[in-house]
């Protein structure tokens, strides 16, 4: 039978393909709390550094627009500041940094690239240098690549997306948007009417009135179960 959807994939990068920054957070969290002059949690810094680079992310687009490295700093040295622990920034950053450049290869991701039969648009909250070495560590190509430093936007924005329907030249209801986090990948997608697929690896819950994504699965292995969604 022929396969008339998706005509192409925009699909995510951390956390969908490779493995995301989580333990190098983690541990940069725990080395904050320890330093920090007051008794603090690790999950309090980080819901407090996550909050204030997500807050950086959703106000920089356009003119406005600057670098993920840039705000990670300017939002790890707020966190800092927060919690009082006199640690340096840029070495605590420069971990991350490393990270994006030489991520993890998560284990089913080179199985299923090799069966998709459509083109693939990488879209990645990401900067040029970052995800160009990344790839070339993973040893990954993809028919077309966009990132937020190339459309000067962040996911959910609609800019991504759209730079992405661009390039393929295709419509939203043309293509599904592939990725694990459900604000960027899910709500982003479908603010523009294109269907999304969840990669839940966590096995979050979605509440009630959350949007909820056209297709959901465990890891990435679900873009080669998918069909046309019933109502889009």
């Amino acid at each position: 039978m022929e396969i008339t959807w998706p005509r192409a994939i925009l699909l995510d990068f951390y956390g969908t393909v490779v493995e995301e920054d989580d333990a190098t957070i983690a541990a940069i969290c725990e080395e904050i709390a320890a330093a920090a002059s007051a008794r603090v949690a690790p999950q309090q810094v980080a819901s407090f550094w996550s909050g204030r680079f997500a807050d950086l992310c959703y106000d920089a687009h356009g003119r406005r627009f600057r670098p993920q490295k840039d705000l990670e700093l300017r939002s790890l040295r707020e966190t800092l500041k927060q919690f009082d622990a006199r640690l340096d920034a840029q070495l605590l950053s420069q971990r991350l940094y490393d990270y994006w450049r030489q991520p993890k290869l998560l284990p089913e991701v080179r199985g299923v690239l090799a069966r998709v039969r459509v083109p693939i648009c990488l879209v990645s909250n990401i900067d040029d240098a970052e995800l160009d070495a990344a790839l070339a560590h993973c040893s990954l190509t993809f028919n077309h690549v966009v990132t937020s430093e190339r459309c000067r936007a962040y996911k959910p924005h609609p800019a991504p997306f759209e730079r992405a329907l661009g390039l393929l030249r295709l419509s939203p209801r043309e293509v599904l948007s592939v990725g694990d986090s459900w604000r960027s990948d899910v709500r982003g997608a479908k603010t523009l009417g294109i269907a999304a697929l969840w990669v839940n690896r966590q096995g979050r819950i979605l509440l009630a009135e959350e949007e909820q994504p056209d297709f959901m699965a465990a890891d990435l292995r679900g873009i080669l179960v998918v069909g046309h969604p019933q109502v889009r």
